[in-house]
């Protein structure tokens, strides 16, 4: 049986109660929020383990709560709306969002989806790595405090581009599909490889030079995508 808390942010009563159900039957302690205001509440109250976020929400929008939640935690937050064309999942993920679930999906999908998310964070839990740092050239990765600096500059990543870029470094100059990507950053419950081409591309904005010229993390059309990386200055074991 599951015992992870879920956050539920929903102001539609019929929804968050049929989710709310779901999740219950499922083993999981769930709290319901139905404006902004009480899901900022919940968030510091209850510190749950996943957050299932609506848009459309009385008071703070969905977007202005999943980039204050990201702000503070890395808690994975999954973004459940009716809204579902491409500038909104596109805002989301911008956001911090982890996952972008249009409601109507089965319940047997969006719980799948949870226990992806809930299984990656579990296994991103500080732990002893083979090496403690990377450094080259254009990027230094500190894999113990999961910090990032870009030529010489911290930038901030959510925890999923933290996540593909550290498993493109470590396997940088080789191709990787996208498809592993997707099964190693969300888990193998997902087929949507759509996920890796809107996280590279956000991820590029924070540590390429020029966004529409990419050098450091690149495109093998047929084959995936690249850390080509500069010279590698040191690896602290």
């Amino acid at each position: 049986m599951a015992s992870e808390k879920i956050l539920i942010v929903e102001d539609t009563e019929d929804v968050s109660a049929a989710v709310g159900e779901t999740f219950t039957d499922a083993g999981f302690r769930v709290k319901v929020a139905a404006s902004g205001e009480e899901a900022m509440k919940a968030f510091y109250d209850t510190r749950p383990d996943l957050v299932l976020l609506d848009v459309l929400l009385p008071g703070l929008s969905g977007f202005e709560l999943c980039e204050r939640m990201r702000s503070m935690s890395s808690v994975p937050v999954i973004m459940f709306t009716a809204l579902g064309n491409e500038r909104e999942k596109i805002l989301a993920f911008e956001k911090g969002a982890d996952d972008y679930v249009v409601k109507g999906t089965g319940m047997g999908e969006l719980l799948a989806r949870v226990g992806a998310l809930l299984r990656r964070a579990s296994l991103g839990s500080p732990q002893k790595q083979e090496i403690e740092r990377y450094i080259d050239a254009e990027i230094e990765i500190d894999f113990g405090k999961r910090s990032v600096a870009i030529r010489g500059e911290e930038v901030e990543l959510t925890p999923t581009e933290y996540k593909i870029l550290t498993l493109l470094v470590k396997q940088r100059g080789q191709p990787v599909p996208a498809e592993q990507l997707l099964h190693g950053v969300w888990g193998r419950e997902y087929d949507t490889e759509e996920l890796v081409k809107w996280h590279i591309g956000h991820l590029r904005k924070k540590v390429e030079k020029d966004q529409a010229n990419p050098l450091l993390i690149v495109t093998r059309r047929g084959f995936g995508y690249v850390y080509a990386a500069p010279d590698v200055k040191a690896e602290a074991a």
